[in-house]
């Protein structure tokens, strides 16, 4: 996570769930909506949305609170929420679709692909690798002082190349020997760091030869039927997109929506109904649709510990979580996240078939609700549930209306441009309403 506030409050709200989905809850639970909304009230969760998956089907899925708290606008299983650290299993995964393709290799130095040098200073000689970037031991420290600098309103204004350069080489603006290194060699500790998954995105970048956000689109987001899934604000309709939320002095207070140039490790945003396709994917071996996202082989050493002496419950980028049921405890492969304004957890259990996703415009802690889905998971037939959709209808179709006029178009460091080939751009509407293209040449 890479920010988790506790908020105090003396003050409990409850809440009534409300849902608007395409299809029915399969198995609907009064008690398990009693228990959600009790504790939406405890952790102070204004909106939350969640589902489980089990073999292969959508077997419950349920919305509850507000989305926009000022407005009224109640959650939905289509609302589209900030993952935050949920993200880098999205990043580890594109990572590992290069390694399986022979791109790369997890164990190679990255510095056969960055275009300046990257060396740890306690360590300067000793490579760092894809795999120890994507297990929490590649040497590699959040500088917070400087991270603080790179969120922008609603998306970033640096180019992921620019921050990499910037924290990473010595020559950069916020390169700094002792807070953005552990003092320990590459592979000797375990540090969770939110840059180094960033560096492991950056890497993709590179290696795949396209921006980090269309190589996921492409070979993530579409094989996966994942419509409402962009790294990118500017790709949906601000409508649709939940607002985060504080929770200071008996009220909710809104964060406005916003951005991160490291964002390979917590800015992706996503709808429950898209969180249960990947979820499915990697459950059934890497398949979704006719579609293949990684091969079984693959998932497996993703869910194998890496570094047992360090760090026994940290696979690749996913982790180990113990959850609780009636009688016992099962440790799940998963990843949670927490944000301004956001806290999200996503957990499966290969053994059962089951995978559980919550995710929220809140800053508590959703893991009791995350035991309770679980517990009434394990007692769901799998032939009760539907299989998700996968139509073709995308973020950019859906964001069209008819009587709106294109008041500017502007780069991504926010200078009114034309519309031209081959750059990232955002078109500004009357509506106020947001578009990102790209126009390939």
């Amino acid at each position: 996570m890479k920010i988790m506030n506790k908020l105090l409050s003396s003050t409990l709200i409850f809440f009534m769930a409300i849902t608007c989905r395409a299809q029915t809850n399969p198995n609907p639970s009064s008690t398990l909506d009693a228990f959600i909304t009790n504790e939406m009230g405890l952790e102070y969760l204004p909106g939350l949305s969640a589902v489980i998956v089990k073999g292969g089907k959508i077997v419950w899925i349920e919305s509850y609170g507000f989305a926009d708290v000022d407005n009224s606008v109640p959650v939905n299983d289509t609302t589209v929420f900030l993952l935050a650290s949920v993200s880098k299993l999205f990043t580890g995964t594109a990572a590992m679709q290069l390694a399986e393709n022979g791109t790369i290799n997890l164990d190679q130095d990255i510095n056969d692909f960055l275009p300046w040098s990257f060396a740890v200073p306690s360590s300067p000689s000793a490579p760092v690798t894809f795999r120890q970037l994507m297990t929490h031991t590649g040497s590699v420290r959040d500088n917070n002082v400087v991270m603080d600098n790179y969120y922008s309103y609603p998306d970033p204004v640096i180019t992921l190349p620019d921050v990499m350069e910037r924290y990473f080489s010595v020559g950069g603006s916020d390169y700094n020997a002792s807070a953005n290194f552990v003092a320990g060699a590459p592979g000797s500790m375990h540090e969770y760091s939110n840059m180094g998954t960033a560096l492991n995105g950056y890497l993709v970048e590179l290696a795949g030869q396209m921006p980090f956000d269309q190589y996921c689109n492409a070979s993530i987001f579409e094989p996966l039927c994942m419509h409402k899934t962009s790294w990118f604000f500017a790709d949906f309709d601000s409508a649709h997109v939940a607002r985060p939320y504080q929770h200071v002095n008996g009220s909710y207070v809104a964060y406005p929506h916003y951005g991160f140039a490291d964002y390979p490790d917590g800015q992706l945003r996503s709808t429950a109904e898209d969180m249960a396709n990947f979820m499915i994917a990697y459950l059934n071996g890497g398949n979704f649709n006719g579609s293949s996202l990684l091969s079984s082989t693959s998932i497996n050493e993703m869910w194998t510990s890496q570094v047992p002496t360090l760090a026994p419950e940290q696979g690749l980028n996913w982790y180990q979580e113990e959850l609780f049921y009636d009688g016992g405890s099962s440790m799940l492969w998963g990843h949670n996240g927490g944000e301004m304004g956001a806290s999200t957890d996503l957990y499966v259990d290969p053994a059962n078939d089951i995978g559980i996703c919550v995710l929220t415009n809140g800053e508590g802690n959703a893991l009791f609700i995350c035991d309770e889905l679980y517990n009434y998971a394990l007692t769901l037939d799998p032939s009760t549930g539907y299989s998700p959709s996968c139509g073709a209808v995308g973020i950019t179709e859906s964001v069209q209306v008819s009587d709106r006029k294109l008041l500017k178009v502007v780069d991504f460091l926010g200078r009114e441009t034309e519309l031209k080939p081959n750059t990232p751009l955002i078109k500004w509407y009357s509506d106020g309403s947001t578009e990102r293209v790209f126009i390939a040449e």
